[in-house]
């Protein structure tokens, strides 16, 4: 069997077709690829209006930089964070001069334990951090009473979980902010990239400004892609707005070509999704008979899981994760582990051995791992899967 990987970038002659016309429009930098894509990917996620940029980390990044220039944070303000997840979610809180305060998760969801934030607000928090792990939701619910009985913003880590559900809302439409990562190996991806979504027309000028060095420049769509267009506003005093510069901000933009495969992708949403699901079902199915031994996806009814990737648990203290996953490698099934955050050597030089105060991010961290379940998977790289998972588990058991 060829390489089974986590990850999987699906371009077909539509996401062709966009790239080539944008590349025959001679016009490479944002303009209206970049635009519809900010426009449509907002609208299905129930927010009013999108920035593209080039990470889901950056789209993070600037999103807290938008609240703490809207409600004046300071230094030690706090945002809660689960103490499990890719470190781009905490990095972000760093890099934005604000302090993360991580929350424990839940053992069965992997998600932020909304039973556990109470405990580690101060009144020095100011944001709430959910990060849907793995494209299954958080309880968001429960988070939104959380944040408005304590006057917390939310910024959604959508990173992972393009058009999932909770309680028949999108995540992405919960915060006040929320960020999605369009990465390579992601659901929705344009090669590099990653987007924030916001209802507040005066935020996303914010954010516009933010990802372009804080220029002072921050119209929807600018006319400057249009070579027939002048723009009044761009030169309505003394110096050019596209050369004024109203904050600190940052090179984030992406151009043309990411656009226009992220417009292809989206028409191609429905598919894409449908696969994983499938595939991440049909996966559940042939590894049911471990469910003693290794714990699969659990999720309920209210829950519309994506599946980035398909996340297992080993609850038997007879093999450990390495043992398994080694013998994955082997059969050329590439596995990754499961977001250790708190035991990172730089997170250990910054804040010490804290790992041991979240107990179950520890657990996880320790035995978690996740394989592919992508819609580039067919139905005999599914049970091949299984079945060395199977001989693997049967074989450390005996």
């Amino acid at each position: 069997m060829n390489k089974i990987g986590v990850g999987y970038a699906s371009v077909t002659p539509l996401e062709k077709k966009y790239v080539n016309e944008a590349l025959d429009s001679d016009r490479l930098s944002p303009s209206r690829y970049v635009h519809q894509f900010e426009r449509s990917f907002s609208a299905k996620h129930n927010k009013r209006y999108g920035v593209m940029c080039n990470s889901g980390t950056s789209a993070i990044h600037i999103a807290l930089e938008a609240l703490k220039e809207i409600d004046g944070w300071d230094e030690g303000t706090e945002v809660l964070v689960p103490a499990l997840t890719f470190i781009s979610s905490s990095n972000a809180v760093l890099h934005a001069g604000l302090k993360p305060v991580f929350v424990d998760v839940d053992p069965m969801t992997y998600n932020m334990d909304p039973r556990q934030i109470g405990q580690h607000i101060t009144g020095k928090a100011r944001c709430i951090l959910p990060v849907h792990a793995f494209g299954l939701p958080c309880e968001m619910d429960l988070i939104a009473v959380i944040a408005q009985k304590n006057k917390l913003r939310i910024v959604e880590d959508c990173s992972d979980a393009h058009f999932a559900l909770y309680k028949g809302r999108t995540v992405g439409s919960w915060g006040d902010l929320s960020a999605f990562s369009t990465y390579v190996a992601h659901t929705i991806m344009t090669g590099i990239g990653g987007i924030a979504i916001t209802d507040g027309e005066h935020c996303a000028e914010i954010l516009r400004s933010l990802i372009a060095h804080g220029r002072s420049c921050t119209c929807e769509v600018c006319t400057a892609s249009d070579p027939n267009q002048v723009c009044r506003k761009r030169s309505d005093n003394e110096m050019d707005r596209r050369f004024l510069f109203e904050r600190m901000g940052y090179s984030y933009r992406v151009g043309e070509l990411e656009g226009a495969l992220g417009c292809a992708q989206l028409e191609r949403a429905g598919e894409i999704m449908s696969a994983r699901r499938r595939n991440a079902g049909r996966l559940t199915e042939l590894l049911s008979p471990l469910q003693d031994v290794l714990q699969l996806p659990i999720y309920g009814s209210d829950y519309g899981h994506t599946f980035m990737m398909y996340p297992i648990l080993i609850k038997s203290g007879k093999f450990t994760r390495k043992e398994l996953t080694d013998f994955l490698e082997m059969k050329n099934i590439e596995t990754r582990p499961m977001f250790p955050l708190l035991n990172q050597p730089i997170y250990r030089k910054m804040y010490g051995d804290i790992e041991k105060h979240y107990p179950n991010a520890a657990m996880i961290a320790r035995n978690g791992f996740y394989v592919g379940c992508h819609h580039g998977l067919d139905e005999e790289e599914m049970a091949y899967i299984a079945a060395t998972v199977k001989d693997a588990v049967e074989g450390f058991m005996r």
